[in-house]
């Protein structure tokens, strides 16, 4: 079966990901003992360069340094002992939400929004067909060898996930790929720990329905980590050109929210070819419509200087009270508790 690969327009080059899978790239090379010199030439950035807390990397340079790192290290499941090996702990508030998620489904949910480094360069999403929570992952860029290499890395750091965050015996009831069935495909099952299956029509991790607690839950924590991520990195860096779009005109006048059809002819496409484009990036309007009014509110919040009524109005809201439900969704904070925490 062909893998089906998403076309973005999405450039390459916007270097917006912490560097996770780079770091990690680095340390199995410096603990087998090869050089990391030639790793980031021309790049822009030197391996030192990787222990400051700013630095950003685009799709361009990580798939660069992918590309270099496979034949130094020779090792056809890199990506795999990559993800299984990885250090949550270098997943900094990401991981703090993750333990702090009241159930399995939660951390998943969680890990979905603000999965670092490899998450920016593919398109995930969760599914529910009734049958199973399915986390999928579908490509943001033509570059199928690339591709397959962060979908493994991903789904491996996402055992770690089910691992160290929910238990050992917690996971997957079955894994699909895209791509062909590879030489090492025993190596798969061993990680995940269940069927696992090649050639599919998705890229996707198929879990029970069946939520398991989470032992370190705290539900102010993963609530106050999620708003800290979302204002931080949902609705201020846009994961496309077409969702920037979408961002612009809705932060243009989100007094009066734009209708769907009315983006897409500003943007020369019929409303029909924007819902799929936008569904092929793992998007929804409704999505990003809720992330830029939280964006705004959580703004105009901690400025503290409006009053609620106008507030309510800057985000595209008919009242106090339809903000206030607003608020207690995305932190389980009322609209003057959030402001007076600024105070």
């Amino acid at each position: 079966m062909s893998q089906t690969i998403t076309h973005s327009i999405e450039p390459q080059n916007i270097a917006d990901a912490e560097p996770v899978i780079v770091r990690r790239i680095v340390s199995e090379m410096v603990n087998r003992g090869i050089d990391t010199s030639s790793l980031c030439r021309g790049l822009g950035f030197e391996v030192s360069d990787l222990e400051r807390p700013e630095l950003r990397i685009s799709y361009e340079q990580v798939s660069t340094v992918i590309r270099r790192a496979l034949p130094l290290l020779g090792d056809l499941q890199l990506a795999l002992h990559l993800g299984a090996s990885a250090n949550l702990v270098s997943w900094g508030f990401c991981f703090v939400g993750l333990m702090a998620s009241s159930k399995s489904r939660a951390v998943l949910e969680f890990a979905i929004d603000f999965l670092p480094s490899t998450g920016r360069f593919l398109c995930i999403h969760g599914q529910d067909d009734g049958r199973h929570f399915s986390v999928v992952a579908d490509a943001r860029f033509d570059d199928l060898d690339v591709y397959s290499f962060l979908v493994d890395a991903t789904f491996a750091s996402l055992m770690q996930v089910c691992h160290q965050v929910v238990g050992k015996t917690y996971g997957p009831v079955s894994v699909e790929f895209t791509a062909a069935r590879p030489t090492t495909a025993a190596s798969y099952e061993k990680i995940f720990c269940c069927p696992v299956r090649f050639e599919c029509e998705f890229n996707r991790m198929n879990f029970s329905l069946v939520s398991v607690p989470v032992a370190s839950a705290d539900s102010l924590v993963a609530k106050r980590t999620r708003e800290f991520l979302a204002l931080h990195q949902g609705g201020v860096v846009a994961v496309s050109e077409l969702e920037a779009l979408v961002v612009r005109a809705l932060r243009s006048n989100l007094r009066t929210i734009p209708a769907l059809r009315d983006i897409a002819a500003s943007i020369h496409l019929t409303e029909r070819t924007l819902r799929r484009r936008l569904t092929q990036e793992g998007l929804a309007f409704a999505t990003i419509l809720d992330r830029e009014r939280m964006r705004r509110v959580l703004q105009l919040l901690r400025d503290g200087r409006r009053p609620l009524a106008t507030v309510a109005k800057d985000a595209g809201y008919a009242d106090v009270r339809s903000l206030s439900r607003a608020t207690m969704r995305w932190t389980g904070q009322t609209p003057s508790q959030i402001k007076g925490t600024q105070a």
